[in-house]
Parts: structure tokens; C-alpha cells; sequence
């Protein structure tokens, strides 16, 4: 989706004359909160729809989120700060991580992390399409688990987020009904782990 690289800025130096890196660094200080819908797509190297699902997402920064991934069947993803839960209704099985080492250098930082988290990535490219500003950006870390992130703005509103894995494989994200800096609740973030569900804990390795 990317075109050929005219130039390839540090997100740490590129200062604010890149109006895609402005709007991620707005997005970064100015939301500490945020409700949405989201429709997530997964699309493989040949350009097939493998995975389609939907559902709720609230954030909170820095650290906190929860997925409800409503269908096509149920699953949870919530973040308190400090450990990650990873639920699949289908399995009966839970799984924590600590959460650093759960989202690491992954868009999942830029939602939830503190400014000082686009230390982590390159600029590759901003412009404008479809009314909305993006930026492009690629992963400081050669063993990052994706080779680049696309992000769509419109004003302070994240409404796309675009995901190459190093497979070839493309995760495509829209947020709907987004609603900036609402009040949330902080017990939306503690994940009570289902009775008879099937618990891995890495939390503690």
C-alpha cells in the first residue's frame, strides 16, 4: 500500500514540520481516553479476507484497553496497566502476560502508550487522502513481530489503522462512533477470569 519512500525521518527528531507525525503527537497528548466500534479485517498475501470480526474497544492512558470482539464469536483482550489478559470463549482459555512484553513495540502501544513511544518507530510517510491525514511508520526494532503501520486521522479521531505483519499478511482496523476523552469506568478494565476457564499464566516468567 506504501509507496516507494521519498525519506525516512526518526519519529524522535522529525520535529513537528511532518503534519502526520503533528496529528499522531496530538492524538499521543491530547486523548487520554477513548470509545469506539471497530470492524477488523485480515487479509493474506494474496489479497483474501481470511478473519472478519467486529466489536467495542475502550482505552484508557497510558496502559489500559479492553477488546470485545463481539463476532463473529466472543473474545476479550483488557490491559489494567500491569498484566494483559488474552480470553477466547470458544477455548475456555485465558491467557496473562506482563503487559510490556504483551504489546511491545506494536500499534497497541501507540493507542495506549505515553508520547515517548514514538521513540520506538521511524516516520516512512505522511500524507492526505479521502479527507483524512496519515502517517506512516516502521518499527525501530529488527525483530518486530509487523514490518509497518499506517494511521488515519481525522482531526484529533483515529478512524484507520493499517497493519503489514512480515508475512505478507495485512490487518485493517476502522473505528466507528469514536468518541474522544468520554469518562470511563476503571473496573472496565479488570478482566474477571470465567469459571472452568483453562488459565495460562505468563505473567510471572
Amino acid at each position: 500500500l506504501c509507496s516507494v519512500l521519498v525519506c525516512s525521518l526518526s519519529a524522535a527528531a522529525a520535529g513537528t514540520d511532518d503534519p502526520g507525525l503533528q496529528r499522531l503527537q496530538d492524538f499521543l497528548t491530547g486523548v487520554t481516553t477513548m470509545r469506539a466500534d471497530f470492524r477488523q479485517r485480515v487479509v493474506d498475501s494474496r489479497e483474501q479476507v481470511v478473519e472478519d470480526s467486529a466489536g467495542r474497544l475502550l482505552m484508557q492512558r497510558p496502559g489500559r484497553f479492553r477488546w470485545d470482539y463481539q463476532q463473529p464469536y466472543a473474545r476479550v483482550i483488557v490491559a489494567d496497566g500491569k498484566k494483559l489478559w488474552l480470553y477466547e470463549a470458544d477455548l475456555e482459555q485465558v491467557i496473562i502476560r506482563q503487559l510490556e512484553e504483551g504489546i511491545g513495540d506494536t500499534p497497541a502501544a501507540l493507542l495506549t502508550g505515553k508520547q515517548n513511544v514514538l521513540e520506538r518507530f521511524d516516520v516512512s510517510r505522511s500524507w492526505q487522502a479521502d479527507g483524512l491525514q496519515w502517517v506512516a511508520l516502521a518499527p525501530k526494532a529488527a525483530d518486530a513481530d509487523f514490518a509497518a503501520v499506517r494511521l488515519g486521522f481525522a482531526g484529533l479521531k483515529l478512524v484507520h489503522l493499517q497493519l503489514d505483519d512480515r508475512l505478507g499478511q495485512q490487518t485493517l482496523l476502522e473505528f466507528s462512533h469514536v468518541e474522544i476523552n468520554p469518562q470511563l469506568d476503571g473496573n472496565s478494565f479488570r478482566f474477571d477470569i470465567p469459571p472452568g476457564a483453562d488459565v495460562i499464566d505468563d505473567s510471572t516468567l
